[in-house]
């Protein structure tokens, strides 16, 4: 009798096991969005954690080369994931498509994507992280779809481009002028916003991370700025012209700003200004004082932990 009990316990505790074992996830795989092949990458320790999905900066920059700096901290946590935007990183590699490059296309890739994995992972909400030019995307997918996600992360997010480089150019214009430097007076006096030509867009960001990256200006090549600009240029200029103070006063899902006060990208002023401006019944500003633009790469341990204690807070 103490035998035939004893095997029943035994099996108990493996069929409890079993039923809440977790599986890791490690992904690597092609999928196709909008029309095309597009990279998506996930990773984690086990998969009944929450989704979050990255949404890297740009355009046309991936994040892969500096992913693993903050996401080796939140693999227990989540199921992180990178996607290559079109024309980018892995998804370049898997073929160049003639498309135009529109931010409709960008916006409906975003939708798919989340589609996807919300699918493949069998969940019915993500976490949402946009960093720069993601921020962008990703403000866009939060204002038309909150039903969608337990929270979405804004990280040094463009949320008005004209105005964010209107601030910086003035601030960039007085900081030259104390240093009088000539090099820089003479550049920076050519531009004109917004920007009419690929030169003046390489003017500022060459300046702007002179001043406030400290990076010096004979780091950054004319020739593969040209480059870039040629291709992202018209796009980064469409979407700086969108002001989602106008265009998004409200978001209905918890909403989370990280931001920096040395950040002359996204200028810091204009997303302090949304936040006073948002309506949404849960939203939080979270400040790094130790980073400019790249919250992500400059603090990545208080950029994950940050976002831990925000999947912690929510009721999943």
């Amino acid at each position: 009798m103490k035998s035939i009990s004893l095997v029943w316990v035994v099996f108990f505790a493996l069929a409890t096991t079993a039923l809440f074992a977790q599986n890791s996830v490690k992904t690597s795989e092609a999928v196709q969005i909008g029309g095309i092949p597009q990279w998506i990458g996930a990773k984690s320790k086990d998969d009944s954690k929450p989704l979050l999905l990255f949404l890297h900066g740009g355009p046309g920059i991936s994040f892969r080369a500096d992913f693993r700096k903050f996401a080796k901290y939140l693999v227990k946590d989540f199921i992180v994931v990178q996607w290559d935007q079109r024309e980018t990183g892995m998804t370049a590699n898997l073929g160049l498509f003639n498309d135009s490059l529109t931010l409709e296309l960008f916006h409906f890739d975003t939708e798919e994507v989340v589609s996807y994995l919300l699918k493949k992972f069998s969940k019915e909400k993500l976490f949402l992280a946009g960093f720069s030019w993601g921020g962008f995307l990703g403000l866009n997918f939060a204002n038309q779809h909150p039903e969608l996600l337990h929270g979405y992360i804004s990280v040094s997010g463009m949320i008005y481009g004209n105005e964010s480089e209107k601030l910086t150019l003035a601030i960039l214009k007085k900081k030259i002028n104390d240093s009088n430097n000539k090099e820089a007076l003479k550049e920076i006096s050519q531009i004109k916003l917004p920007f009419n030509s690929w030169e003046e867009l390489y003017y500022q960001r060459k300046w702007t991370a002179y001043y406030f990256d400290k990076v010096k200006y004979h780091e950054i090549s004319k020739t593969l700025s040209h480059r870039y600009l040629a291709k992202w240029g018209p796009i980064s200029q469409e979407a700086a012209k969108v002001n989602y103070l106008e265009i998004a006063p409200e978001i209905q899902c918890p909403i989370y700003f990280f931001i920096s006060k040395n950040d002359f990208v996204c200028n810091y002023r204009v997303t302090e200004k949304y936040y006073t401006k948002l309506k949404a019944d849960k939203k939080r500003m979270i400040w790094f004082e130790q980073s400019t633009h790249a919250i992500p790469i400059q603090e990545p341990k208080k950029f994950s932990t940050e976002l831990i204690k925000i999947a912690n807070q929510t009721n999943l």
